[in-house]
């Protein structure tokens, strides 16, 4: 899937752990600032690997996270622009 754009990743991120913790409306508003770690969304590491890959296979292509800043890879906000950035070849 290419030119996903920064809802687009959002959108995809709260049905994928609706789906993986049952949540209920909690998801409904995830705001720019949520740690998805600290928050307690995704509970540890493999979690969050696991949801890393599942972007990936969503987005279609390989995502090279390892360019994202550490502190703000488990942030909604700018992991939803950087992996909008990464399909669309405009990161840098």
């Amino acid at each position: 899937m290419n030119n996903l754009t920064p809802t687009d990743v959002r959108t995809f991120l709260k049905n994928y752990l609706r789906q993986r913790s049952g949540a209920n409306g909690t998801l409904e508003d995830l705001p720019e600032d949520c740690d998805l770690l600290l928050s307690g969304i995704v509970h540890d590491s493999i979690g969050f690997l696991d949801l890393l890959l599942a972007v990936q296979e969503y987005a279609g292509r390989e995502i090279d996270f390892e360019v994202l800043d550490p502190e703000k890879m488990s942030v909604v906000g700018p992991l939803c622009r950087f992996v909008s950035e990464q399909t669309n070849g405009t990161a840098q």
